[in-house]
């Protein structure tokens, strides 16, 4: 975690203590739970600034059940969330109600109900739901600002990047087509997003290699492109001169989707210039380098692609120094002497997006 992650991290503490109804808890833990789930890497729009925005919309509230029962929506209502399920709602209100000291308290009810409702299935029916639901749905109401507007649109993006750009663009439509057609007053708004998903121009890459394995060197890499670019596609390649590698292409690829699931993860069989030629949007390529001696082979590898391709753009991307040493073949070598002693150096889906507990 770097400085500006811990400044974040630490504002957000500081706000779900002092809105959190800790009295309608079983134990303080159960607030830094539902923090360390708001504060999961792959979550963009559904993070840390959408939970800061809804409890500022709620801060005029005055105080009494009313505000409980909204801020503990707040909290609650994306304390799980998977964007490949469809049960992030009903899962997070199980949460809320596994996590009351009483979870027949009416104002845990409640809020137990407005996150269910949450899905956003039809209008809310009572006054209590439908200020969520302003609070909520803010960047698809007409008044919404553009910028912020733009800002929504690119991190819902992000969001879904596991999805491939064609696949992304249609569902993202057909969404928000669907949500003009369930709430009208907002189709002003939802039109406008339409445009901006229309003319929306990603930057993306892709960063090629055999990771076989994946471990946390390539993950550096991974988090840094990350900052620079909105989408970065893993690239499986094939290293032909080891015997059967191209049959294990998809067997890698899979394996590698399984781990990394809520990135893009393809295969590139062949020329990686053909596969950044065949993508319907200009396409960086990250190379990751750990010191002199890889930059100078990266140096010399760039010429071909910029030979094949003249306007192919290589982006070069070092090691952060803690995984300096790491190599997927020195990785093999430990595992073939003695099996898990490579693990450490190995991260699972929860350590690569920090995921808490069930519910994913």
């Amino acid at each position: 975690m770097n400085s500006t992650e811990s400044t974040n991290a630490a504002c957000l503490r500081e706000l779900v203590q002092e809105s959190c109804p800790v009295h309608l808890l079983r134990h303080s833990g159960c607030g830094d739970e539902v923090l360390r789930r708001w504060s999961e890497r792959h979550r963009v729009w559904h993070g840390p600034e959408h939970l800061r925005s809804l409890l500022a919309d709620f801060a005029d509230v005055p105080a009494g059940d009313e505000r409980n029962t909204l801020r503990l929506a707040a909290l609650y209502h994306d304390a799980i969330y998977n964007p490949l399920r469809a049960d992030n709602e009903e899962a997070s209100a199980a949460l809320l109600l596994w996590h009351a000291a009483d979870r027949t308290n009416r104002i845990v009810q409640r809020a137990a109900e407005i996150i269910v409702a949450s899905k956003w299935n039809k209008l809310p029916d009572d006054a209590l739901t439908w200020r969520f639901w302003e609070a909520d749905c803010k960047p698809l109401a007409t008044d919404y600002p553009l910028a912020s507007r733009v800002a929504y649109e690119r991190a819902i993006f992000r969001e879904y990047q596991w999805a491939s750009w064609t696949t992304y663009r249609e569902k993202r439509a057909e969404f928000l087509r669907d949500w003009s057609n369930k709430f009208s007053q907002q189709r002003e708004g939802v039109e406008i997003c339409l445009g901006l998903l229309e003319g929306l121009s990603p930057r993306v890459a892709v960063y090629p290699g055999s990771f076989n394995p994946f471990h946390r060197g390539h993950l550096s890499i991974l988090r840094q492109a990350e900052r620079v670019f909105d989408k970065v596609i893993i690239g499986v390649a094939v290293n032909r001169q080891k015997s059967g590698a191209v049959d294990t292409l998809e067997a890698r690829r899979a394996e590698l989707q399984a781990r990394l699931c809520f990135h893009e993860v393809a295969g590139v069989p062949g020329l990686l210039t053909d596969f950044v030629e065949q993508f319907p949007l200009q396409l960086s390529v990250v190379r990751g380098v750990r010191d002199g001696t890889d930059l100078e082979a990266e140096l010399r590898y760039a010429r071909f692609p910029g030979e094949l391709r003249p306007e192919t753009n290589v982006v070069w991307i070092g090691c952060e120094a803690e995984w300096q040493h790491l190599g997927s073949s020195a990785i093999r070598e430990l595992e073939s002497i003695a099996i898990g002693s490579g693990s450490r150096y190995v991260p699972d889906t929860a350590g690569v997006y920090g995921l808490v507990g069930d519910g994913h």
